[in-house]
């Protein structure tokens, strides 16, 4: 069991279970690595759970998120909180893999329709996120939330996480739901190249001071 700002993540086989507990919330979170299945999504945002949804479905793997008010539902701590918890479970993953080897960095594009969007990620101990929406991607209200409150998820998940996230929501000029769809299709795509194994980097990171903390 490991200890990240405040949470802990267990791992039980190929999964990884976050539990983060505040006076604000209890917010329980799961990376699973083994056979797909349906994920368990209770975040009280539609929107949202279809996006972590999207975000397991091109990662290939499940994520599962559920989160229990306990003073007042304020949607950027909902997305914030989900994004640490799903943030220290993607980083406890990648710790456990550093000595066999893996590219700990990725990136990828993905489309939904009009909409595209290019994602990077990348492992080295730095907590940093930049995200740039352009077209409908720009727009103040998409579906049951704010787009303000899913930029949110991408700064708490490079907090839990400590690694950089860069996300360029571009083109989407007519919905706001396909431009962040697209956003979380490349994000999981990017994830999936970040853990995927590589034997020549075996007990290397990303960055060359070989070490997350």
């Amino acid at each position: 069991m490991a200890d990240y700002q405040g949470m802990t993540v267990e791992r039980d086989g190929d999964t990884y279970r976050t539990r983060r507990e505040s006076r604000e919330a209890l917010v329980l979170a799961g990376l699973d690595l083994g056979p797909r299945r349906e994920p368990q999504l209770a975040t009280t945002l539609a929107f949202f759970d279809h996006m972590l949804e999207m975000l397991g479905w091109y990662g290939d793997f499940v994520v599962d998120a559920s989160y229990e008010v306990r003073t007042y539902r304020l949607t950027h701590v909902v997305t914030e909180d989900t994004g640490l918890a799903i943030g220290a479970a993607v980083s406890e993953a990648i710790r456990d893999r550093i000595a066999d080897g893996v590219e700990s960095s990725g990136f990828a594009w993905a489309v939904m329709d009009e909409a595209s969007a290019l994602a990077q990620v990348s492992f080295e101990g730095r907590s940093n996120s930049f995200i740039t929406r352009e077209g409908a991607g720009a727009l103040e209200n998409v579906e049951d939330m704010l787009s303000a409150d899913l930029a949110a998820f991408f700064e708490g998940f490079a907090q839990g996480a400590r690694c950089t996230v860069h996300l360029e929501l571009r083109d989407g000029s007519r919905d706001p739901h396909h431009a962040w769809e697209a956003g979380f299709r490349a994000f999981g795509r990017a994830l999936r190249a970040a853990l995927t194994a590589n034997p020549r980097r075996a007990g290397m990171t990303a960055g060359v001071k070989g070490t997350l903390d």
